[in-house]
């Protein structure tokens, strides 16, 4: 087995050897990765999140949103370039009754934004009145070429970004809002200390509203008080919510008033940012993503820190062992979905995409990346996803690249009809017996650290069915 230091020697050689003497732009990558295919937009757009349905990717950016058939090949991916203005126009999908909706975040004010797709930059504004619209958009994708606008919802703080919760049983999606008081503009006040739960009826989404507006529960952040993004798994009832100051497990029993007021607070004062989040898939832990001003050094923050979900256990953080010279910092991924290993895919902005082996909790390392520079220009990646045997990048600059991942099967994990990444539904079995695992962390990793360790304000929330070991 290759020692820890002898990995670092060998990523370090790798890099030195893919870089020619000319310094012409090449790729990056370890061995077992991959370029399957690119297709760059731009150069002046800058390219947000993802979602997926059967063969059908969304691909969001600030200007509106593409939407390509990974069936096809060459240019006859892209089905539509669709313009409609609205940063950071994150999206999610969702099909009923062979209807396909589109749901997407705006969080920049537009000018009659509720009913108008605008084409181009001149109706963002902060000064349009009742006219000034943020929130969540809705589209019917039935017909993945021609999208329809169906229905503006208008939420306090417009839709940083948004998170599915399907309520079936009520046949009706809700949608968590996560936003803040970034800048001056109608119905935003600091300190907002709140989400906006938006009910979609699927039999009408054209009905959709704002229903509730639970406070958050946290300390002040670097922009008033608010959530950034929340991921929920449906077969555990809990959301992970990164909350700007700390990051929060909340018991989402009844999704329609989430525990907000009284979660797991989840805290550590080396994280700058608690942006995202991510379970695994046996619900046992919980990856936080710090969003961070550094270069990917190993003492930089900008990590990831893994969680245990039953009693919020701090179990590790890790840094990619690849400084990058210009900002680098873990954004947003998913956790594979594969039995007896938890390998997560993320996001790093100039360090690429990145598969982290972390099935020892406490001793994660990364296993394979990819950082491009060729074609379009370097890596600034936003969004890395698995999807059945593919990872999915839609990078701020380069716009869309997929790579495999060369495993010995391919492809690799489970099958999915859909992903939304902040929608974890599939339960699987966890990846081995905790108990001995349990008495060594008890034994080697202490107490919880951070702010709310120390005031003695840890709410315990056990994961249902998935208890403490």
């Amino acid at each position: 087995m290759t020692s820890r230091l002898g990995y670092l020697v060998v990523l370090a050689c790798a890099a030195a050897f893919l870089l020619p003497a000319s310094g012409a732009a090449i790729d990056v990558n370890s061995p077992t990765m991959r370029l399957d295919w690119t297709y760059p937009e731009g150069p002046t757009r800058t390219h947000s999140d993802l979602a997926m349905w059967g063969n059908i990717v969304v691909a969001g950016n600030y200007d509106g949103f593409r939407v390509f058939d990974i069936t096809r090949t060459g240019s006859d991916r892209l089905l539509v370039n669709f313009l409609c203005r609205g940063p950071q126009n994150d999206v999610s999908l969702w099909q009923y009754n062979g209807r396909l909706l589109l749901f997407q975040s705006v969080d920049t004010p537009q000018t009659n934004g509720a009913t108008v797709c605008s084409q181009n930059r001149s109706s963002d504004t902060t000064a349009c009145g009742p006219a000034c619209f943020e929130g969540i958009r809705i589209f019917d994708l039935t017909d993945p070429a021609n999208p329809v606008y169906l229905k503006g919802v208008y939420t306090d703080c417009g839709s940083h970004t948004h998170t599915l919760v399907p309520d079936l049983a009520n046949n009706r999606l809700l949608i968590y809002v996560s936003s803040y008081p970034a800048q001056t503009r109608p119905k935003c006040t600091y300190p907002h200390a709140k989400i906006s739960i938006v009910s979609v009826p699927l039999a009408a989404p054209e009905t959709a509203s704002v229903i509730a507006q639970p406070p958050v529960n946290a300390p002040p952040g670097l922009i008033g008080i608010g959530c950034h993004d929340i991921t929920v798994f449906m077969a555990i009832h809990k959301a992970a919510a990164s909350c700007e100051s700390e990051g929060q497990i909340w018991d989402i029993s009844d999704p329609a008033n989430p525990g907000t007021t009284n979660p797991m607070h989840l805290d550590d004062p080396s994280v700058y940012f608690w942006h995202s989040a991510e379970f695994t898939p046996d619900g046992q832990y919980v990856v936080f993503d710090d969003e961070g001003t550094g270069s990917c050094n190993p003492n930089d923050n900008g990590k990831i820190w893994i969680f245990r979900v039953s009693d919020g256990q701090l179990m590790s953080s890790y840094m990619i062992p690849r400084p990058q010279g210009v900002y680098c910092s873990v954004h947003n991924g998913n956790v594979i979905p594969v039995a007896g290993r938890y390998l997560l895919v993320a996001a790093w902005y100039y360090g690429g995409t990145s598969i982290i082996d972390f099935t020892n909790p406490m001793n994660p390392h990364e296993i394979a990346y990819y950082a491009a520079n060729s074609g379009r220009g370097r890596a600034e990646t936003w969004s890395s996803y698995w999807y059945n045997g593919r990872i999915y990048a839609n990078d701020m600059t380069r716009g869309l690249d997929v790579f495999a991942w060369l495993t010995p099967t391919t492809p690799y994990g489970q099958t999915w009809t859909h992903l939304n990444a902040q929608t974890q539904e599939d339960l699987l079995p966890p990846v081995a017996p905790l108990s001995s695992l349990s008495r060594l962390i008890s034994a080697r990793a202490g107490a919880l650290t951070g702010r709310r360790a120390r005031q003695g304000h840890l709410g315990r929330v056990t994961a249902r069915g998935l208890g403490s070991p």
